[in-house]
């Protein structure tokens, strides 16, 4: 019997997490678990690397976004990592006997390349009324990955959003809850065990939000989601309410800008689900997946943006307009016990250890460097494979040396380079000082040739370097006193730009502290429109430390032209 931890968490870009802990191997390291679900790791296939979606000791799976659909190329994706010590006859069960891109079964029709519909046969019952392409529309966005563990199936699920004025999006986030929920219906039919991970983007109670209004639980997603709990005659268990049932303020997502994690501002909806029985070979009542076999959830507060003890945001100018470091999501686990090995398997064939794009950019490298060491070895042999007799009798390569050395030698003149014979009167830099800018280095002191010593007494020499010398410092100081004019001169207009910004930008009502300067994104008349608000992080209305929602904009709107 062996325990399990799984971790869920929305990195908000797969990318930026791993350049803030080091590498994509310290990141999975940092949860200490067995498998670790990622949504919106923000990458599509194209920009596969093997320092991106590769680590030792762990397979990894994942799904990217396939549409452009609206800019949303790279907008969402997910990633399953599972912590194996074999990859190859293994019965560990983090290691999945089978996964599947997506859930609607509409990619495993379509060929690899390009993904070219060849024929598509509903994989479940009840979609039959829709057509393969509105299938591929859901599962086009890479929003789910199901990993096949044999004792329960894992779901991956990265829930899309939709504001309340985009119709479209409410029937796209329809369709997906709706088809997911037929696929999970039938795996629990079959007998299967079920765990659903990620971020749904639904808080399913009022205690689940920070500003539930009075029609918070009308809402026909946040309905659904509670007619799937056991409670409402559904088959799932909220785990993290089953261990939690009345904690308050436990969120896991904040506005992304707001710094909203100072006051725990947010909303839960980071979820993890089960359903099925438990494994038990007799079954008696109260026994389910969960109540025997799940020993403890909750939410991750270490990976919060926000520190204890950190500096308010109100009280620097950095950290006012700055973005705070990580992911504006904390992650949920969940420990997992009594769990057997599996039957001998080996990883998947939609591990990242056989996707095209990162098996053949690392064949290509390896490549590359056998052919340079190859070339360097040949070169520094003698060897003939690299090298061929031109039509005047030099090797191609010391023709190559040669010219290297040449232009090597133009591009890096000296004092020394004046010194030289000079041929029918001119010396061979005459065209130095008009065709070249001079820098620190033209000015370097070489030693005289043999031939002009022999013209010159040792006396002339001496005042020539003296004089070249005299000149460099010349020019060294001329260039040191243009740079710092420029520097003070530049500072000079920084300040007068911050005292200008100073005293143009508003006090709000509430605190009577300079506002923050914000720009509307959201699509609409105003978007682009630069606007104040207040600078503190947003909390509860009742706290006179949080925003006091101070608004204004920055200028004055223009009228509507008649």
């Amino acid at each position: 019997m062996n325990r399990m931890k799984i971790v869920t968490y929305n990195v908000n870009g797969l990318r930026p997490r791993i350049s803030q802990f080091g590498s994509l191997r310290k990141l999975l390291d940092s949860f200490d678990a067995d498998i670790i679900c990622f949504q919106e790791t923000k990458l599509s296939r194209q920009e596969f690397r093997a320092d991106l979606v590769q680590a030792e000791g762990y397979e990894s799976f994942f799904s990217c976004t396939r549409t452009t659909e609206k800019g949303r190329t790279g907008y969402s994706g997910v990633a399953t990592f599972c912590r194996v010590n074999s990859v190859f006859s293994s019965n560990e069960v983090s290691l999945p006997v089978s996964a599947e891109e997506g859930f609607t079964g509409v990619l495993k029709d379509f060929s690899v390349s390009g993904y070219k519909k060849v024929e598509y046969s509903p994989l479940i019952e009840g979609l039959e009324d829709f057509s393969a392409d509105e299938l591929l529309k859901i599962d086009g966005e890479g929003r789910c990955i199901i990993t096949d563990h044999e004792h329960f199936v894992l779901f991956n699920i990265y829930g899309p959003r939709a504001v309340a004025d985009d119709t479209e999006r409410i029937q796209f986030k329809h369709n997906f809850f709706n088809i997911l929920q037929k696929r999970w219906e039938s795996l629990l039919h079959q007998g299967r065990r079920i765990f659903v991970v990620g971020d749904l983007n639904i808080s399913p109670f009022a205690i689940d939000c920070c500003d539930a209004g009075p029609d918070f639980e009308k809402n026909k997603f946040k309905s659904w989601f509670r007619s799937l709990l056991v409670d409402n005659g559904g088959a799932f268990f909220d785990v993290f309410r089953e261990k939690h049932p009345q904690r308050r303020e436990a969120y896991t997502c904040w506005p992304t800008n707001s710094g909203a994690e100072e006051f725990n501002f947010g909303t839960r909806i980071d979820h993890i689900l089960g359903a099925g029985p438990c494994l038990h070979k007799e079954e008696t009542q109260g026994h389910s997946l969960v109540a025997c076999h799940v020993k403890e959830c909750d939410i991750l507060d270490q990976f919060k943006r926000w520190k204890p003890g950190s500096t308010p945001r109100h009280k620097e100018q950095k950290t006012r307009n700055g973005k705070m470091e990580g992911s504006d999501h904390a992650p949920v686990y969940v420990s997992l016990v009594d769990i057997p090995n599996a039957q001998q398997h080996s990883t998947p064939s939609l591990s990242t250890r056989y996707c095209p794009q990162v098996y053949g950019c690392q064949q290509t490298l390896v490549s590359m460097f056998a052919r340079r060491q190859s070339a360097e070895d040949s070169n520094l042999s003698g060897g003939s494979n690299f090298i061929s007799d031109d039509a005047s009798g030099h090797t191609k390569s010391s023709v190559i040396c040669k010219k290297k050395a040449r232009k090597s030698q133009s591009s890096q003149l000296s004092l020394k380079s004046f010194f030289k014979k000079t041929v029918g009167g001119c010396s061979e830099s005459t065209s130095f000082c008009s065709n070249k800018e001079l820098t620190q280095e033209d000015f370097s002191i070489g030693e005289p040739s043999e031939t002009f010593l022999e013209g010159c007494e040792h006396n002339e020499v001496k005042e020539l370097q003296e004089k070249a010398t005299k000149q460099c410092g010349l020019v060294q100081d001329d260039m040191s006193q243009a740079a710092e004019k420029k520097n003070n001169n530049a500072l000079v207009e920084w300040q007068r730009i911050q005292q200008l910004m100073q005293t143009s930008i508003p006090l709000c009502k509430g605190h009577k502290e300079p506002c923050v300067s914000r720009v509307v994104k959201k699509p609409g008349p105003t978007l682009g429109q630069r606007f104040y608000a207040c600078a503190r992080a947003e909390g509860p209305a009742s706290n006179p430390e949080a925003n006091c929602g101070f608004f204004k904009w920055a200028t004055a709107k223009s009228k509507k032209k008649r």
